[in-house]
C-alpha cells in the first residue's frame, strides 16, 4: 500500500472513462474517484485499486493498495492475486480529516532519519514479533546502563523498524542530548550476515582506528573510535550470523554524550540474540 499526499491548487481532473470507476462529491465539499483495476508488464498481471480524495482546502491523498510484494531484492516483485484492502479501506484513508491541510498538528516525535547497514538480503525475515523482542532488551538495557542519568532522548530507544529494503534488517535513529552535547545513536540489527562483510573487510583496511577481534564463542567483534570528532562505532556478530551495529555522531560540532563503552554495553545485551 502507499499513500501519496501533496497540495492540490489545480481543477480536480476530469472524470474519463478507463481512469476511474465512480466518482462521489461529498456534502463538505470532498470529491472522491475510485478504481478498481488490472495492468500487465512483460505477462505479469498486478491487481490494483486506488481511491483519491480531493479536499476544498487544497490537497489531493491518492490511497494505492496492489497485489505485489517488492520488499524481498532476493525474489523480485511477487504477485499474491489478492488485494489486502477494499475500496471501502481505502477510502476511509484517503478521507482521514486529519490529513487536511486545515486540521490541527497534532503533537509528535520528530521524523526518523534514514538509516541501515550493508546486508545480502540472505537473513530470516524480522518478523514484527521478533522487532517487539529486539526492542524490549534494548529499553532494559537503556534502563540498567551506567551513565545514563543526564541523557535525555528525542524518542523511545525501543523504536526499531525495518529499513526500506529487505526484511532481515531493522535500525532507529536517535538523538541523545546531555549537558555535554548532543548526538546521533543510530542502532541497526540484521538477522543473517557473514562473520565478516565485504564492506566490514575493505574498512578494516582503510581505517586504523578499528579493531576487529574473535571472542571465544566465536563472535566476531568491531571497535572504532575517532578521537578528532568524537564519534564511536561497535559492531557485534554472533555465531548465528546475526549482527548488531551501534555508532554514535557528533551533531552541531558538540561532543557526543554516549561512549563506546555505553554503546557497547547496549549491543551485548544477551537478550538481543534472537536464537
Amino acid at each position: 500500500m502507499t499513500v501519496d499526499v501533496q497540495a492540490w491548487d489545480r481543477p480536480v481532473l476530469p472524470c474519463v472513462a478507463g481512469a476511474l470507476d465512480r466518482r462521489d462529491t461529498r456534502p463538505d465539499g470532498t470529491v472522491l474517484d475510485l478504481l478498481d483495476t488490472w495492468y500487465e508488464i512483460n505477462g505479469v498481471r498486478t491487481l490494483e485499486r486506488t481511491a483519491v480524495a480531493y479536499f476544498p482546502d487544497g490537497i489531493r491523498i491518492v490511497a494505492t493498495a496492489n497485489d505485489a510484494d517488492n520488499t524481498d531484492p532476493r525474489t523480485g516483485s511477487r504477485h499474491s492475486g489478492q488485494i489486502p484492502l477494499t475500496l471501502d479501506e481505502l477510502t476511509a484513508i484517503a478521507t482521514t480529516p486529519s490529513l487536511a491541510v486545515t486540521a490541527p498538528v497534532i503533537p509528535a516525535v520528530p521524523l526518523m532519519r534514514s538509516c541501515g547497514a550493508y546486508t545480502d538480503w540472505n537473513g530470516p525475515e524480522l518478523t514484527r514479533d521478533k522487532v517487539t523482542r529486539l526492542d524490549r532488551p534494548l529499553e532494559a538495557r537503556w534502563a540498567s546502563m551506567p551513565g545514563n542519568a543526564d541523557l535525555t532522548l528525542d524518542r523511545p530507544i525501543r523504536s526499531l523498524r525495518l529499513t526500506d529494503f529487505g526484511k532481515d534488517t531493522v535500525c532507529e535513529v536517535i538523538t541523545v542530548t546531555s549537558a555535554a552535547g548532543e548526538g546521533r545513536l543510530e542502532i541497526v540489527v540484521v538477522s543473517g550476515q557473514p562473520a565478516s562483510s565485504r564492506q566490514d573487510e575493505y574498512l578494516n583496511e582503510i581505517d586504523p582506528n578499528r579493531v576487529t577481534t574473535v571472542s571465544a564463542d566465536g563472535s566476531t567483534v568491531t571497535r572504532g573510535f575517532y578521537p578528532a570528532h568524537g564519534s564511536a562505532y561497535f559492531s557485534l556478530t554472533l555465531p548465528s550470523t546475526q549482527q548488531i551495529l551501534i555508532s554514535t555522531t557528533p551533531m552541531k560540532g558538540s561532543t557526543v554524550p554516549i561512549t563506546l563503552e555505553q554503546i557497547e554495553c547496549i549491543a551485548t545485551a544477551p537478550e538481543l540474540d534472537l536464537n
